[in-house]
């Protein structure tokens, strides 16, 4: 018989090749069996709080929050772990997987020592707006010190398409990365959706044939009226209520509203983000984008991330209780059905994974918590800051010891105390122990004691993950339950600002329920870990476990 003459060390290498075989064939996606799904799409439903979900729960119909709900991947108790919510560190958080400390966006803006001014989270004086909006389009994702998911899906695979809209700037930039496709939000005068130069040298074709539908013309030429019997809003307050500010140009904190008013005194479109049809509107050209851009249309995953905004500008003038608030999240429930249908009916429910959340939660305002005999004050800054200006000038002397202040912290003087000097930890000291003793003030913590300690849990772990040292001022404030500042309203350690909704669906998943604790940091690299791509650099979140075993069942 012939013998096949291989000498000792082939047949080891063949060896080898046939016992690593199956691993070999799997390596493609580790992560996952089933196939990957063609388009990602991340829904952000601004300043909605989980208890939302179950209050408005009997108004929805079968195929929005309740088809999320029923066939998705529900998690329960999925929390922001770091202490200042505000709407740019949500977007950053989701893109990233990563918390403020890391990914650099602390707030909406904060006090820049070296330019000695407020900065903010995507101003950049570099680049402009398109089409004749040169002047309002000063935006870009400079200040972000993270790779996102898209950035990650690109540096992978260039053919992926990455984009991100939402009606604020803030959802679009930072919800999208740096080397995005495109990011897209409404210009408040015409209503046109806009990029900038940043992103691309002109608009393409089919944005502006959209924007010459002037979709926005009919929104705001009718009146805002209640899309349900008004003994259906029980779950609200009074339509009148003392805590609503309501349209100031109309006098009007009352159903129906009349928007052509509105839009002829404002002389702008500024005012359909602050109304239901915002949404609508946002749909439409979300749908538009998915369209023209062939999304999900091949085998190389794209991402999107949608923002729907105007539940956050409803909750600053009206707030989350109000007739108003319950009206728009009535009509967003259609609004994402008429999304879920589209998707179904264009690529398949198996070619897209869609995961719902919030970037933050929304604190009831104090006229509400009072009349319900809770723990109710408004925390005015500027009534505490003078005060401590003038403690410290009584301590040391007449001079400027404090810089700046912004969302809830404040900044000293460190050159005029080094100049004088004084030690900088004993100054963080005694403004703690002043700003302690100010009513509705739970904790003041010095930056030096977050940077010279770690916490693994709790209030202080929290705070610890908002800060970053660069960034962040000398003393944090932590109000006591209840307690709102004015007229920032948000961002807190507490739950109704902390806890969000979670809603994984799509892609093969099962319906199930997670009852364990997920963090906002987790959502990247779940992504990730489902896509089989890098995390994103500074991710120290962790995939869902629990999510991906139940979609492995």
């Amino acid at each position: 018989m012939k013998t096949l003459g291989y000498r000792p060390l082939q047949v080891l290498l063949l060896a080898s090749m046939i016992l690593f075989l199956p691993l070999a064939k799997g390596f493609g996606n580790p992560a996952r069996d089933k196939e990957k799904p063609r388009l990602v799409i991340r829904l952000v439903i601004e300043q909605m709080r989980y208890e939302m979900l179950l209050r408005y729960w009997d108004h929805f119909g079968e195929e929005g929050f309740k088809k999320l709900a029923r066939e998705g991947v529900l998690c329960r108790n999925a929390r922001i772990n770091y202490s200042n919510g505000a709407h740019s560190a949500g977007f950053a958080t989701i893109s990233t997987g990563s918390y403020p400390s890391m990914h650099g966006i602390i707030s909406d803006q904060w006090y820049d020592r070296l330019a000695s001014g407020q900065r903010g989270a995507i101003t950049s004086e570099q680049y402009h707006g398109l089409d004749g909006k040169d002047d309002r389009g000063h935006f870009a994702p400079s200040n972000l010190m993270t790779s996102t998911t898209g950035d990650e899906l690109k540096l992978l695979d260039a053919r992926s398409k990455v984009f991100s809209l939402g009606m604020h700037p803030i959802s679009a930039i930072l919800g999208a990365g740096k080397l995005t496709d495109g990011a897209f939000w409404m210009d408040d005068q015409s209503a046109d959706w806009m990029s900038n130069s940043y992103y691309m040298d002109s608009l393409p074709g089919w944005v502006d044939r959209f924007n010459d539908k002037e979709l926005e013309e009919i929104y705001m030429n009718r009146s805002w009226e209640m899309v349900m019997p008004e003994d259906n809003y029980a779950g609200s307050t009074r339509d009148d209520s003392e805590a609503e500010e309501g349209f100031l140009l109309l006098y009007r904190k009352t159903f129906p509203y009349n928007l052509k008013l509105l839009k002829r005194k404002s002389n702008s479109f500024r005012y359909l983000k602050y109304t239901p049809f915002g949404n609508t509107y946002t749909r439409d050209f979300a749908l538009s984008l998915i369209t023209h851009e062939a999304l999900g249309q091949d085998s190389h995953t794209d991402l999107l991330s949608i923002s729907f905004s105007a539940n956050a500008f409803v909750n600053e003038l009206f707030g989350p209780r109000s007739m108003e608030m319950e009206d728009l999240f009535v009509r967003l429930d259609r609004e994402i059905a008429h999304l879920l249908e589209f998707l179904e009916d264009r690529l398949g429910r198996d070619q897209v994974l869609l995961v719902m959340t919030s970037d933050r939660g929304a604190a009831d305002p104090y006229e509400y918590r009072k009349d319900k005999g809770l723990n109710a004050q408004e925390f005015k800054p500027r009534e505490g800051l003078a005060l401590l200006r003038s403690y410290l000038n009584v301590v040391y002397e007449p001079d400027d010891w404090i810089t700046g202040y912004s969302n809830r912290q404040i900044y000293l003087n460190h050159g005029l105390i080094d100049q004088k000097g004084y030690e900088i930890g004993e100054f963080q000291e005694k403004v703690a122990r002043f700003m302690v003793k100010k009513s509705g003030v739970a904790y003041a913590v010095k930056s030096s004691t977050l940077q010279n300690s770690s916490y693994s849990e709790g209030m202080m772990k929290m705070v610890q993950n908002s800060f970053h040292p660069a960034r962040s001022g000398d003393v944090f404030l932590v109000l006591e339950p209840g307690i709102v500042e004015v007229p920032c309203r948000s961002g807190s350690i507490y739950s109704y600002d902390t806890h969000i909704p979670m809603i994984w669906w799509g892609n093969g998943f099962p319906a199930g329920t997670i009852h364990d604790e997920v963090n906002l940091r987790d959502l990247a690299p779940t992504i990730s870990y489902i896509l089989n791509i890098p995390y994103p650099d500074a991710s120290f979140g962790k995939p869902i476990v629990p999510l991906i075993e139940q979609d492995r069942r």
